[in-house]
């Protein structure tokens, strides 16, 4: 231990919750002299109120200025047999028309690849899977997945999101590699060169981890995934959820990062450009963002999205979109203005057989 430097050596790893109860502390440790005590805690609620805590994106300095992938790089013809797919999901009306924007983006970016939808049936209706399908996205049904726990502990917005390892199952579909993108996230460039990774998981370093001190993620966000589907991976998921100790509140992304861990590889933030980056670093954006794919709207949502999961008109749409661009002191009214551009050029051209599509009655 003595070539390891002292700061590394006397600073222990502090792990992060999880959902099983620490043991209960000696009260040994706590016979502190009481005036110590009160110093200690003021120390750290003036720290915590006033000083930012440190993040490695505050460091950046924009000096390699090379591109990320190889301008010589030309990707491989498709395979003819569909084995390709781009995966996102459906659980509410109000997200229809955020996807169909993602879908007609990707459509716009040349994917070689099929776009699977997998949506709950009980809670999806017949006009919004018109107008997914409209975008290219061919629906297909899943059962959803409950939360473990009861959901107990889990953000009431990521309750339903464990129905998202469905995905692994793909394989009896056909599919021998996907690309998974969330709902919010946008398509700028083409992508079809992650089809040919070789390794069975894939994703983008995290930006921001609700709690963590440190300020910084050494997890992965679960927005942008790639990965090679498997029924027996499924499976095997399935039957740790429950047991596994991880922290809950963050859901599927958190059982995911135990999951996977050391074998996940790490791709750059062009796969999934979170806004939290410009939010963080603004100096980070700037030499992303000429490169950046697949943009995720993370803090800001382009679209309206309805408490009562209704598909909204295209007046409250646009209302949704002006609200979004004002909002956050407009810092995000640029990457607005990208989602913007391809739901008004979707609109030009499929506006007709979407607003056919509000009109259907559920079936």
């Amino acid at each position: 231990m003595s070539h390891l430097c002292p700061s590394i050596v006397s600073s222990p790893y502090e792990r992060l919750p999880t959902n099983v109860a620490p043991p209960k502390p000696s009260y040994r440790r706590f016979l502190l002299p009481l005036g110590l005590s009160i110093l200690v805690s003021s120390s750290v609620v003036w720290y915590l109120a006033t000083v930012r805590s440190f993040n490695p994106l505050d460091d950046f300095q924009n000096i390699n200025t090379n591109p990320i992938l190889r301008h010589s790089y030309i990707p491989p013809p498709p395979p003819q047999n569909g084995s390709h797919a781009v995966v996102s999901t459906l659980y509410s009306n109000s997200f229809a028309i955020g996807v169909a924007v993602l879908g007609h983006s990707l459509r716009k970016a040349n994917t070689s690849a099929r776009l699977i939808l997998p949506y709950i049936p009980t809670r999806i209706s017949t006009p919004a899977l018109c107008i997914v399908r409209a975008a290219g996205w061919d629906p297909h049904p899943i059962a959803l997945i409950p939360p473990p726990h009861n959901g107990k502990g889990i953000h009431y917005r990521f309750q339903d999101q464990y129905t998202k390892l469905t995905i692994w199952s793909f394989d009896s579909l056909g599919v021998e590699k996907l690309v998974y993108l969330d709902a919010d996230t946008l398509v700028r460039r083409n992508f079809d060169e992650l089809f040919e990774l070789p390794w069975n998981f894939a994703a983008v370093p995290d930006v921001y981890v609700p709690g963590d001190s440190r300020g910084f993620a050494l997890t992965f966000n679960a927005g942008v995934l790639v990965l090679e589907p498997s029924t027996s991976v499924f499976e095997d998921m399935k039957a740790k959820i429950e047991n596994a100790t991880y922290p809950l509140e963050q859901a599927e992304q958190s059982f995911l990062n135990l999951y996977y861990a050391a074998r996940t590889v790490r791709l750059p933030y062009i796969y999934n450009l979170n806004l939290a980056i410009k939010k963080r670093s603004r100096t980070l954006w700037e030499s992303l963002k000429g490169e950046g794919k697949i943009v995720h709207y993370t803090i800001a949502k382009p679209f309206p999205v309805a408490v009562d999961g209704g598909i909204l008109t295209r007046e409250e749409e646009e209302e949704a979109l002006k609200k979004a661009e004002k909002g956050n002191g407009g810092l995000y009214v640029e990457e607005i203005g990208w989602w913007r551009d391809v739901y008004e050029l979707m609109l030009r051209e499929i506006g007709e057989e979407i607003e056919r599509c509000r009109t259907l009655r559920d079936s």
